[in-house]
C-alpha cells in the first residue's frame, strides 16, 4: 500500500514498495502541450524530485518520461506531474489505465546515493561534530556541505572507517511516519521542515534519525561500498566529496585497473607503485634539468651566430632575427628569445607544429605588443603582450603566416601604431 503524506491526488507507491518498478495507475488529469504533456496519475511508482534526490525516470505508456515533480497548492495539496517527452496517443486522456515502469538501475543509484549521504552525515557529526547543511547528487560523483571551516585528514579518515563499519554490520533502515508516531520522541539530527501536517523519519539502527522525503537502501549493508574522495573548501564550509553503491564500486575497479597499468609502465608491482612513481619524477626532474640547460647553451650558439647580430637598423632600433621551427616545441621559444635579445637583437620566432610565436625584444621602445596588435587580429590570432614581449597563437598554419608576413613588414619597417 502507497503512502500519502499531507492531501495529495495520487497515491505515492514508491514509498511503501520501493521495490515495485512496474505497475498500472489511471490517468486523472492531463495537461500542457500535446506533443508533450504532463500527466497526472490516480497512483505513481515514480518517485518526484525532492530531499536533493533526483527524480525516476522510465516511461509511461511506452512514452518516456522526462522529470517528475510535485507541486503544493497555497492549501497544502499537492499534485504530482509526470513530463512526458512525447504523446501519449489514445491513452492521453483522462480515465485511461496505462502502463508504468520505472529505471530501476537510476533509482538504485540514487538510493544508495542518498542512504551513503545519511550515513556519512551521521558520522561526521558524531565523529566530528561537524552538522550538515546541504547534500548534492550528481551524475558523477556527490557531495555533502558541512558546516566546519575544515577537515584534518585524520577527521576524514576515522569518518571513512567508521562508515565501512556501519556497512559490515548491516545496520537496518526504517521508515516512521508522523503522525501516526510523535516527532519528539525521535533525536533528530536536523530541524524538521516547518508547515507539514506530515513527516517521514528516517532511521538507520542505533545511528541516526532525519526527517527525509527521500527513497532509501532496507539496510546499510545493501550500500556494499562507501568512497570519500576527499574534502575542499567552500563558503566558509568544507564540501566533502563521495561515491556509494555501485558507482563507489565502479571507480575502485577503475582506479585498480589504472594502478596495475601504471605499475607495469614502471616495471615495478602495485605494492610498490608509489616508490617507483617518486623515482620516475626525480628522474624526470633530473632530465628536464639537463635539457632546460642545453636549450640554453643552443640558444646562446644560435644568437651569436645569427647574421643579424651587432647590425641595428638605422634610428637604433635592434636589428631583427625571424626564424621557423619545424622541429621546437613552444615551450622552449623564450629561452631562444633571451638569448636574442641578450645580444641585441629583436626577434620573430615560431614553434610550426603548436602554431605559436615568441617575439622579444632588448629594447622596451619597441612596443612590440601594441605594433603586432594590428597583424595579431588580421591572422585571428590570440594573445598580446607588452612594450618588449608578444606571445600568441594561431588556428592553423596559413594564419600563424600571414601574422609572421604582417608582422615582419610592420617591425622591418619601423611602422608604429
Amino acid at each position: 500500500m502507497g503512502y500519502n503524506a499531507g492531501m495529495s491526488r495520487t497515491e505515492k507507491v514508491f514509498y511503501g514498495e520501493p521495490e515495485l518498478l512496474e505497475a498500472e495507475a489511471t490517468v486523472i488529469a492531463v495537461e500542457g502541450a500535446a506533443e508533450a504533456p504532463l500527466v497526472e496519475l490516480d497512483r505513481t511508482i515514480f518517485y518526484p524530485e525532492g530531499g536533493g534526490q533526483p527524480c525516476d525516470l522510465g516511461s509511461i505508456g511506452g512514452v518516456e518520461v522526462s522529470s517528475v515533480t510535485e507541486e503544493r497548492s497555497p492549501a497544502g495539496e499537492s499534485r504530482i506531474l509526470h513530463a512526458l517527452s512525447g504523446p501519449l496517443g489514445a491513452l492521453d486522456r483522462v480515465g485511461s489505465r496505462v502502463q508504468l515502469r520505472v529505471d530501476g538501475g537510476r533509482r538504485l543509484d540514487y538510493s544508495q546515493a542518498h542512504t551513503g549521504q545519511h550515513l556519512i552525515s551521521a558520522t561526521a557529526l558524531r565523529l566530528a561534530g561537524s552538522p550538515t547543511v546541504s547534500a548534492h547528487f550528481g551524475r558523477e560523483r556527490c557531495a555533502i556541505d558541512l558546516d566546519v571551516p575544515a577537515l584534518s585528514e585524520a577527521q576524514v579518515l576515522a569518518v571513512g572507517e567508521a562508515v565501512e563499519l556501519a556497512i559490515v554490520e548491516d545496520r537496518g533502515l526504517r521508515t516512521h511516519l508522523c503522525p501516526p508516531e510523535d516527532i519528539a520522541s525521535f533525536k533528530l539530527r536536523r530541524k524538521p521542515p516547518e508547515g507539514e501536517e506530515a513527516l517521514r523519519v528516517v532511521e538507520i539502527e542505533g545511528l541516526d534519525f532525519t526527517p527525509c522525503c527521500g527513497l532509501h537502501l532496507r539496510s546499510t549493508g545493501e550500500l556494499r561500498l562507501v568512497r570519500i574522495l576527499g574534502t575542499e573548501k567552500y563558503k566558509g564550509m568544507t564540501r566533502m566529496y563521495f561515491l556509494a553503491g555501485g558507482r563507489a564500486a565502479a571507480d575502485y575497479a577503475a582506479v585498480s585497473r589504472i594502478a596495475q597499468e601504471a605499475a607495469r609502465c614502471l616495471g615495478a608491482s602495485v605494492a610498490d607503485l608509489a616508490d617507483a612513481a617518486l623515482r620516475e619524477a626525480r628522474r624526470r626532474r633530473e632530465l628536464e634539468l639537463a635539457l632546460g640547460a642545453l636549450e640554453k647553451e643552443r640558444a646562446a650558439l644560435e644568437a651569436s651566430s645569427a647574421p643579424e647580430a651587432g647590425s641595428p637598423r638605422p634610428g637604433g632600433e635592434p636589428s631583427l632575427a625571424l626564424r621557423r621551427y619545424s622541429d621546437r616545441a613552444a615551450a622552449s621559444l623564450m629561452a631562444t628569445a633571451k638569448a636574442f635579445a641578450q645580444a641585441g637583437m629583436a626577434c620573430l620566432l615560431a614553434s610550426i607544429p603548436e602554431l605559436t610565436v615568441q617575439a622579444l625584444s632588448p629594447e622596451p621602445g619597441t612596443e612590440l605588443g601594441s605594433r603586432l596588435k594590428g597583424p595579431l587580429a588580421a591572422a585571428g590570432g590570440r594573445g598580446g603582450g607588452g612594450p618588449s614581449s608578444f606571445r600568441a597563437t594561431f588556428p592553423d598554419a596559413a594564419s600563424l603566416e600571414l601574422f609572421l608576413r604582417e608582422a615582419e613588414g610592420v617591425l622591418r619597417g619601423g611602422v608604429t601604431p
